[in-house]
Formats: C-alpha cells, structure tokens, sequence
C-alpha cells in the first residue's frame, strides 16, 4: 500500500511539474486557418495576403511583399512579417514568460523569390517592442522552395546576436512582439526588386526536459492501472 501511495505521489508530482513547464506559449502554433490572425509586414500597418492552399502540404499561408530600394548592404535586417499583442496576433497565444513556458525551439516555413539564397532572422521583443533579443538562422534558404527554419531558444544558443543593451532574462521573460526578416544579400541591396516572402506554421515548442518527464508520468500512470 505504501508503494502505491509512494508512485501516486510521484506521479502528481511529475505532472505538477511538467504543467508549471509547459505551458500554453509552448503549445503555440500558428498555420493561418482561417486568415491572416492579425499578423503584419513590414510595419505595423503593412497588411498581409492570405491563401487558403499552397503552403507545406497545400496548406494555408500568409504572404508579404516588399521592395527593397530602401534596403541596405549591412543595414538591419529586413522585416517582412510581425506579431503583437498590441495588434491581437493570434489572440496573444504567443506571449508571456517563454523561459519558464520551457520554449526552447522555434520554427516556421518559409519561401521567398529572391534570386539569391537569404539568411533569416528572428527579433522577440517585450510588449512595448523595446528591448529586444535578435537571432540569425543557422542555415540559409533558397528561392522559390519552402523551407522550414529554425531557432534555438535557450540561453546559450549561438543564434543570438543581440540583445539591445538589456539580456536574455529581460527579453524572454517577457514577450509580446515578434518580427521575422532576412538579412539583406550586397548584391540586392537597395535595388527596385520587389520581393515575395510567404510564411506559415509558426510553432514555439517545449524544452524536451517537459516531454521527458510528461512521458514519465505517463508511463507511471500506466503501470499504476496494470497494478
């Protein structure tokens, strides 16, 4: 009885933990469903293009477009899509506390037409969009092909390059904004090209310590109903 009574108590435990960590922001996913969840362009009044079919799996997705005479060579990055509380994207699903959510993984696809392979970027801000903590993909993607990009979150992550004079605890304790761009190539730089950037499936996953012990509880909660 008493190592029914040890198991029932452990298992609680687990669970209590793995649901302090994963929490809602980590069950995070935007596919676009229905529209375009109040996402944005290149600024925050720049409206975005939805399609119902022709994303990954002829999915739905969102579109941007933006011209890049403005742009240039070792300029900020290019912004082409954004998500705020302050504009309701997806209702906030994405924002609060992504340290003690576990966030640990964040990924999208992705596709462009440009005629020269991009590096993306990621940008999470507070609500207030300042300060914020920027990243670069580890991996370039190509024209016209959809590609899933993704970032490592946690603090050591060698994909962060910024954190505009604050710190990682500032920033991801407490996020509301979001940008993704691309870093602009020399040769496109300030050119009158229009570029097309579609987006979709925008997932913000779980520290794989999270799943671990879920599985664990699981596993435990099994072996107490065989008993």
């Amino acid at each position: 009885m008493r190592t029914h009574l040890f198991a029932s108590l452990s298992t609680t435990a687990i669970i209590a933990a793995a649901s302090t960590v994963q929490a809602s922001i980590t069950d995070f996913n935007e596919s676009f469903l229905t529209g375009t969840s109040n996402w944005r362009g290149a600024s925050s009044t720049t409206l975005l293009n939805w399609s119902s079919a022709g994303g990954p799996s002829d999915g739905s997705y969102v579109s941007s477009l933006l011209n890049l005479s403005s742009t240039s060579a070792g300029g900020y990055p290019a912004t082409v899509f954004r998500a705020s509380t302050s504009l309701g994207s997806s209702g906030g699903g994405f924002a609060g506390n992504w340290i003690d959510a576990g966030a640990t993984n964040l990924t999208f696809d992705f596709r462009h037409d440009l005629s020269e392979a991009l590096t993306i970027t990621l940008r999470v801000a507070t609500p207030q969009n300042y300060p914020g903590a920027a990243a670069f993909a580890s991996v370039t993607v190509a024209p016209n092909v959809w590609s899933t990009v993704s970032f490592d979150l946690s603090a050591a992550s060698a994909q962060w390059v910024s954190f505009e004079g604050s710190n990682y605890a500032t920033v991801l304790s407490n996020v509301g904004a979001m940008q993704l761009g691309f870093v602009v190539p020399t040769a496109l730089a300030g050119q009158n090209i229009d570029g097309h950037f579609d987006m979709t499936n925008f997932s913000i996953t779980p520290a794989p310590g999270a799943c671990a012990l879920l599985a664990v509880a699981g596993m435990a909660s099994r072996r107490r109903r065989s008993c």
